[in-house]
């Protein structure tokens, strides 16, 4: 059994450590932390991995990176996720179009195939007509869609039944 040699003051790491755990609401960093100061009290990684559901090699390696970096180290880190296909000015140009009629851009009516095919040509960029919907939402523009026929009330009925017919 190989004991750890520590960079740091091991003591002032325990205290670092029990001062974050009273801080932080982070329930991942906690649950870090917590099992972190267990081994800097004398519990093995071996001991604690069957209870942790961690591998006695993570535990370990999260000692040496406390030993070596801090607590703050074992902080997840933000993801960056996927780049955005359009710039906010390109947005801005979308949203100002779409402000104008449909005929002024070639088409008929502003749907998500039409947009879809309008940033193809303006920008050499392809999103989906799915796409396009959710970006239409994002601008601030909802689906209209035309009634088929005047709103229901009693003096419309006979008109209304007409039309149902055909």
């Amino acid at each position: 059994m190989n004991i750890r040699t520590f960079k740091s003051d091991k003591q002032a790491l325990i205290d670092e450590g029990k001062r974050l755990v009273s801080l932080t609401d982070d329930a991942k960093f906690l649950r870090k932390v917590t099992l972190v100061n267990l081994m800097l009290n004398g519990a093995t990684a071996s001991s604690l991995s069957p209870s942790c559901g961690e591998t006695a090699r993570t535990l370990s390696n999260w000692i040496a990176i406390v030993d070596e970096q801090g607590f703050e180290a074992l902080r997840p880190k933000k993801q960056p996720g996927r780049p955005f296909r359009l710039t906010p000015s390109q947005k801005e140009i979308i949203k100002d179009a779409l402000l104008l009629p449909p005929e002024e851009s070639g088409y008929t009516v502003w749907d998500g195939p039409s947009l879809s095919d309008y940033i193809s040509k303006r920008f050499h960029v392809t999103l989906g007509v799915r796409q396009c919907q959710r970006l239409f939402h994002e601008l601030g523009f909802s689906l209209i869609r035309p009634q088929s026929f005047p709103s229901k009330d009693h003096e419309e009925e006979p008109r209304r039944d007409e039309f149902k017919k055909n």
